[in-house]
């Protein structure tokens, strides 16, 4: 593991992060983070939260990881670290942003060319395996947690309106919102019975507007999914974020570790359902 990352560091049980930055093309720049599967004599020995999700010999689910304005990959190693130590493997998208600030056509339908390589097989082009990578996604019957979706963050899951229209070939894929408010213009919310939206913010967010993200909740027919304690900055370092919309944000007793922790646990959790009216 190198750049921004440094050095593996090991967590108890659970075994090393292991990232692998790609350049492919048609997606361009990514980092691949997972931990090696589990084999059957230490299957029951991990009791870390998430752990009944990575089971032996199973392809862990995977999620495309859209992050918010101006990051790269190396922005986030708590949210790697925990969304990995919960069983998933994360594909972080590496977005050209002036590209992406323009509307460039391309740099939005990432995420869901991403997706269909993904589940094809292609990604990368000589195969997972040969990358020491684990292996693609496989939808498996009464899977409560689905085997690939998408997680946007900030502006990361802005960008994710451009993928609603696109085709999903009879199969389910599950987005995640979070820290996310508004969408870009124009938008129609997806068919609920190929593409799920979840609505996730931290009841400290002081960036996101309340208002709007209810009526994207009430658009999608689901509910907001409140991580305690958690703001909109905290899964970032200090120094990562344009100073006036960090002014705008609340504090947090939480540390960014605690942050990434409180997402991953929400993420990886069942969907939470609208009661019928």
């Amino acid at each position: 593991m190198t750049g921004r990352f440094g050095r593996p560091n090991p967590a108890p049980g659970r075994g090393m992060v292991r990232h692998r930055r790609l350049r492919l093309p048609g997606l361009g720049r990514m980092l691949i983070s997972h931990r090696a599967l589990r084999s059957p004599r230490t299957a029951g020995a991990d009791s870390a939260p998430g752990a009944a999700l990575h089971t032996p010999r199973r392809a862990p689910p995977w999620i495309i990881f859209s992050p918010g304005a101006l990051t790269r990959p190396g922005d986030y190693p708590q949210l790697l670290a925990a969304l990995t130590a919960a069983g998933a493997a994360v594909l972080t998208l590496d977005y050209h942003w002036p590209r992406l600030f323009a509307g460039d056509a391309a740099e939005l339908g990432k995420p869901m060319r991403t997706v269909r390589r993904l589940r094809s097989g292609r990604l990368p082009a000589r195969g997972l395996a040969r990358n020491s990578l684990p292996p693609p996604p496989r939808s498996r019957g009464g899977a409560k947690v689905p085997p690939i979706r998408i997680l946007g963050y900030s502006l990361g899951g802005w960008a994710l309106a451009a993928g609603f229209d696109a085709p999903t070939h009879g199969r389910s894929l599950e987005i995640a919102l979070l820290g996310a408010s508004t969408l870009r213009e124009p938008w129609q919310p997806p068919n609920r019975r190929r593409q799920r939206v979840r609505l996730l913010a931290g009841t400290e967010d002081g960036v996101i507007d309340s208002a709007a993200l209810s009526r994207l909740a009430q658009a999608f027919a689901t509910e907001i999914e409140w991580l305690d304690g958690v703001n909109h900055f905290g899964l970032l370092n200090d120094a990562v974020g344009a100073p006036d919309f960090r002014a705008r944000d609340r504090t947090t007793r939480l540390s960014r570790r605690r942050c990434a922790e409180r997402v991953a646990r929400r993420l990886l959790s069942a969907r939470k359902r609208r009661p019928a009216a």
